[in-house]
């Protein structure tokens, strides 16, 4: 996905946090190889130039794009897969990746009290980060490198996506 990605996991025995952490990456290098728009022979890359279907593709590719559908349609059209006419769903894939290494984590990690990813700011949070305190996740103010525009807190719920790109 060309990003950089953090975790933070908090609770659970180190053991059980390195091998969810392995997993994760695996996840990750694995939605990297089936939606690159950079590498030829990706399952995506062959799609949009018609040597596969849907159908022929990894069960991701139709979840990711039946998603893409979704959103083009509550955006009335602002959001598209198709943008310049080539299909090209990486707007929405590296949140779906996002969420989908914090749901892997949190379900590997028994006594995790909170899972935090972050690829290139798209953040999916889980649980809490401590007894009483939320997860916040800021966003830079594009005008004052220094400073932040907002800073969203996660405080009464147990679960927030931000994307912050």
């Amino acid at each position: 996905m060309g990003t950089v990605f953090s975790f933070d996991v908090r609770g659970g025995k180190p053991a059980s946090v390195r091998a969810a952490l392995d997993e994760a990456v695996a996840g990750l290098h694995r939605a990297d190889e089936v939606f690159s728009t950079y590498r030829d022979g990706s399952e995506i890359s062959r799609l949009a130039r018609g040597e596969l279907t849907v159908g022929a593709c990894a069960p991701e590719v139709a979840e990711v794009l039946e998603l893409a559908a979704e959103a083009e349609r509550v955006s009335d059209g602002w959001f598209s897969t198709r943008y310049g006419g080539r299909l090209d769903p990486t707007g929405i894939v590296k949140g779906w990746a996002v969420e989908r290494a914090a749901r892997r984590i949190a379900a590997l990690v028994p006594g995790a009290s909170g899972v935090s990813v972050n690829g290139g700011g798209d953040v999916q949070l889980l649980g809490t980060p401590g007894a009483a305190r939320p997860w916040r996740v800021g966003v830079s103010d594009p005008l004052r490198p220094d400073g932040l525009a907002a800073v969203v807190s996660a405080a009464g719920t147990a679960e927030l996506a931000v994307a912050t790109s």
